[in-house]
């Protein structure tokens, strides 16, 4: 992992020049899965890809990380800055751009350099004799299909919803997000558990933790909390959204959310 730290690093402080250039530090969301892909697959050069679980462990996170930064770069274009960056920034003002470095690029460098322990292990593991193909690696590799499936569609849906000439208040309740409130992030959340599956035949109790911090940071931290803050803000329906749909597992809804406009 040691030998990763200073790619980490070193693409994120690149953002971070990027991010001055054009003004806006909301850059750091394309770099986030880049950052633990390129550790992921020097611990796969490190190590060797020696087998079916090495080769399907790099493959779920080359295409993870591929369209998540993908997406949000297709989803952002020629939008204006993510408004909690431009909170941050009126927070944090003046000279925000330079406090970004430390705020904002080194702690996600460092975090996502911390998350991708769960590769390194999985991949160690394999040694000169690769690990066997068993149930486990089956059950995280159905489960990764799902979330990654319910994820991009989730992210596609809502995509759709927010092109359309629509009131400003309106709440997207419809599709996946009619089910829970966050649909995209129940479906990240898999994909973070189905590695976790993936790699307990390594018999590490260390590759927990990622998919803990992952579901803690969506939860309570940078995810589904400080979201909501912002948005009950500008869209009075939202209020009702809450109260009768679920916030990250996908319930049953008991009736329409929000009348569709006419």
């Amino acid at each position: 992992m040691l030998t990763a730290l200073p790619v980490v690093l070193l693409i994120a402080v690149a953002n971070w020049l990027v991010s001055l250039v054009l003004d806006r530090v909301s850059t750091a969301k394309y770099s986030w899965s880049l950052m633990l892909l390129a550790a992921t697959l020097i611990y796969a050069q490190i190590t060797g890809v020696s087998g079916p679980v090495e080769v399907a462990l790099v493959m779920m996170v080359i295409v993870w990380a591929m369209r998540l930064s993908i997406f949000l770069l297709v989803r952002d274009r020629n939008q204006p800055e993510d408004r909690r960056y431009r909170m941050m920034r009126k927070r944090y003002s003046p000279h925000f751009g330079f406090k970004s470095f430390y705020l904002i690029f080194m702690p996600q460098a460092v975090l996502a350099w911390l998350l991708s322990s769960i590769f390194a292990i999985a991949l160690k593991s394999g040694g000169d004799a690769p690990l066997q193909w068993n149930m486990y690696h089956s059950a995280g590799l159905g489960l990764w299909i799902f979330g990654f499936c319910f994820e991009g569609l989730a992210d596609r849906q809502l995509y759709a919803f927010n092109r359309q000439v629509i009131k400003h208040s309106q709440t997207m309740s419809s599709g996946l997000w009619r089910y829970c409130r966050h649909p995209n992030y129940f479906g990240e959340c898999c994909v973070w558990w189905a590695w976790f599956i993936f790699a307990i035949p390594t018999g590490d109790g260390v590759v927990l933790l990622a998919p803990l911090l992952m579901t803690v940071l969506i939860l309570r931290v940078t995810g589904i909390n400080l979201i909501e803050q912002d948005i009950i803000g500008r869209r009075p329906d939202y209020a009702f959204y809450q109260e009768s749909t679920s916030t990250l597992i996908p319930m049953p809804a008991p009736e329409p959310v929000i009348r569709e406009l006419s």
